[in-house]
């Protein structure tokens, strides 16, 4: 049976990852009322980002729920693979492109993290 502190600590922990789905669900939302040409997922890490720095979400409030996501984040590739492995003909003729844009879109999100990260470590040297 789970003690009382392990059982406080696993409903902070679901909490905070309703916190952050209701982030991306504003995300969606906004994404799709406007017709914006970027992923509800990203338009989401950017309004989190926004909260945190404006701090009207302290990290502690998402912590928890964002590393055991990060734990976990293999469960979300799943379905993924699953539609490769039912479209084979697809990545036969296109797979070569597929890997491209796999590789650029790497890149650019690696780029545009380290160059984030690098600004706000500037920003706190400043400060």
């Amino acid at each position: 049976m789970l003690s009382s502190f392990r059982l406080k600590q696993l409903q902070a922990t679901l909490l905070q990852i309703l916190l952050i789905l209701i982030v991306w669900g504003f995300a969606y939302t906004i994404q799709k009322f406007l017709h914006l040409p970027i992923a509800s997922g990203v338009l989401g890490f950017f309004i989190l980002l926004f909260l945190l720095e404006t701090q009207w979400i302290r990290l502690e409030q998402v912590e928890h729920g964002a590393n055991l996501l990060l734990t976990e984040l293999l469960l979300f590739f799943i379905p993924p693979v699953v539609g490769v492995i039912q479209y084979q003909q697809l990545l036969i003729i296109s797979g070569w492109k597929i890997v491209i844009i796999i590789f650029i879109s790497t890149f650019m999100v690696m780029a545009s993290s380290m160059l984030s990260v690098r600004m706000l470590l500037k920003q706190d040297e400043v400060k």
